[in-house]
């Protein structure tokens, strides 16, 4: 795997966890693939329409992440994993999860497809 690229991908990663990212349905609509699923660390998993419609309005929780790691899983496919400290601005719970994103190449651009989180003892 060439570095550029998995830093660009680590950067994308980073990028989608900006409250000001998180909070614009066009940058949204950019970096999320149609066909995404996510699993939620909650157990829910749901699509590309439902994001849109929650994530704009939601108050967004204060995120560190740590421990990226990207594989390389075809010539436009990517696996990008890392940790995350979720700590959630309404109730100030702090949750701690293992996430796993996949990112899919169209063009020029990538997309997420896939992410999940599965929660994890406290790092």
């Amino acid at each position: 795997m060439n570095f550029k690229l998995e830093n660009l991908l680590v950067e994308l990663e980073l990028y989608l966890q900006k409250p000001e990212v998180r909070a614009c349905r066009a940058e949204l609509e950019r970096l999320i693939d149609d066909d995404f699923l996510e699993f939620a660390a909650s157990g829910c998993s749901f699509g590309k329409p439902e994001v849109l419609a929650r994530l704009p309005d939601e108050r967004q929780p204060q995120i560190e992440t740590s421990q990226f790691a990207v594989r390389e899983l075809s010539e436009e496919v990517c696996q990008v994993t890392y940790r995350a400290k979720l700590k959630k601005a309404d109730d100030n719970v702090t949750s701690f999860s293992i996430r796993s994103s996949i990112w899919r190449k169209h063009g020029e651009a990538w997309q997420i497809v896939f992410h999940q989180g599965t929660q994890c003892k406290p790092f």
